[in-house]
């Protein structure tokens, strides 16, 4: 990478100006990185410890932390682990001695974006800074925020499909393709992968290939000897070399570039690397998995996607649905959210209204889950009583008419099928929900959240 193709592309990502938390003890270097970023156009916030840190953490927007890794009392690897609890997608650079390097390390693995070392170039502190907080405009543009709960959220037959599907994969040491549109939950299958295997005790390391232009991502891939390009002044290793022994997670990979893909698949074909200005291969022990919202097949056929590349990564593959196809689930999840974000936030427990239920269902969430956690979020914020009103969850203007097109009065008229089923059996059943259930060869779960779902009184059950 050249010096100046290195300067344009920080340029380019630092157009937009945000927020950065500095944390480090020793008050000149809060000074000199306050100069540093206030010089190149950030709003800039330092504390001296991890108690004042998430104080401002949750006064002020931050798009970004960089704080010390060794300081007294509550050290970086602990305040890591605390603003993680309040902002899962936060990037966190930890800034440390090169004595302290393994830790650091041990640091990205638990969720830090990146280290730099001391002493550091400017231009590559700045480039570690710009690289970050444009991956994390990527992931919030796109609703990416990691999901607080252990995995995805429901009890119908397509979720139980997909935790089957991760059963069966864990356990093989191949290749895993995992589909689904943005906001279904694909790195927390990917996690979930991972901590299944026998490879659990090893890293999980995520990349999201969309967020960086190429020359950004072959250095976070592959990382970087010493001078490689301007600002370059110690060597460090890719995400392949810190998941050694475990996991790496290629988020997205249908959005990288052909020259991308080509470089991948050497890593797959040959298990080695090569760091970015460096002639030494490196042997990698990494399994991989990917993700796309992409149909790899078509790009395939377009060129845009290489099919050696597809192949290599399509040795096991699993479909997350999105919402809509298992709409039975909202209620469960947005429960779950409104339980989670009231005791994150100390809040008095809140509840959803019949009328929030409803519009929670009538609308199709084409950001998936994490768009129905941040409705949820948003209304626990917004709402002023113990019940969640339709007002809160700001869904009006979004939910249209269900005969505006045709696939919608489709969906429309399988429901009222589906309804009309359910009532025969719960007539039949003389509205005992279990056997209503075995009627109609459902879980009992199932017809509680399709009882739910459709509205279904107490007097129309019996009727």
């Amino acid at each position: 990478m050249h010096g100046h193709n290195q300067t344009a592309l920080l340029e380019r990502l630092s157009m937009t100006k945000d927020g950065v938390l500095i944390v480090d003890d020793e008050e000149n270097m809060c000074r000199i990185l306050s100069q540093l970023l206030t010089r190149d156009g950030y709003t800039v916030y330092a504390a001296g410890n991890a108690h004042d840190a998430l104080k401002l953490f949750r006064q002020h927007d931050v798009v970004l932390v960089i704080t010390d890794l060794v300081m007294p009392g509550v050290n970086g690897l602990i305040l890591l682990s605390k603003l993680k609890e309040i902002d899962p997608s936060i990037p966190v650079i930890m800034v440390t001695a090169y004595g302290t390097v393994d830790t650091a390390v041990e640091a990205m693995k638990k969720g830090a974006y990146d280290y730099v070392l001391k002493p550091f170039d400017n231009d590559e502190l700045l480039f570690a800074v710009r690289k970050a907080i444009s991956s994390n405009k990527y992931r919030r543009s796109k609703l990416y925020r990691s999901t607080p709960g252990n995995l995805l959220i429901g009890s119908s037959e397509k979720i139980a499909h997909v935790y089957e599907m991760i059963d069966k994969i864990a356990d093989s040491m191949g290749t895993v393709l995992i589909y689904g549109e943005t906001g279904t939950g694909k790195e927390l299958v990917a996690r979930e992968i991972h901590n299944r295997s026998t490879r659990s005790d090893g890293p999980f390391i995520s990349v999201n290939c969309a967020a960086l232009p190429d020359t950004l991502l072959e250095s976070e891939l592959f990382g970087y000897e010493k001078g490689a390009f301007t600002g370059a002044i110690n060597s460090k290793p890719g995400r392949f070399e810190l998941a050694g022994g475990g996991t790496i997670f290629l988020d997205e990979i249908g959005d990288m570039s052909i020259l991308m893909q080509t470089k991948v698949l050497r890593v797959l074909q040959d298990k080695t690397i090569t760091r970015l200005g460096g002639t030494k291969s490196r042997k990698v022990d990494v399994r991989i998995t990917a993700a796309t919202n992409k149909n790899i097949e078509s790009a395939c056929k377009e060129s845009t996607f290489r099919q050696d590349l597809y192949y290599r990564i399509n040795v096991l593959n699993l479909t997350i649905p999105p919402l809509r196809e298992h709409k039975e689930d909202i209620l469960d999840i947005a429960e779950y959210f409104v339980e989670y974000y009231c005791k994150r936030d100390d809040r008095p427990m809140k509840r959803l209204s019949a009328e929030s239920s409803t519009h929670l269902l009538a609308y199709d969430w084409p950001g998936n889950v994490r768009e129905l956690e941040n409705a949820i979020e948003r209304a626990v914020v917004l709402s002023t009583q113990d019940e969640i009103k339709p007002e809160d969850l700001g869904l009006q203007t979004r939910i249209q008419d269900p005969k505006n097109s045709l696939k919608d009065s489709i969906r429309s008229t399988t429901a009222e099928i589906e309804k009309q089923a359910i009532l025969n059996a719960l007539k039949q059943s003389k509205g005992n929900r279990s056997k209503a259930a075995k009627i109609l060869g459902i879980s009992r779960r199932t017809i509680i959240n399709k009882i739910k779902l459709y509205n279904i009184s107490s007097a129309e059950k019996c009727e």
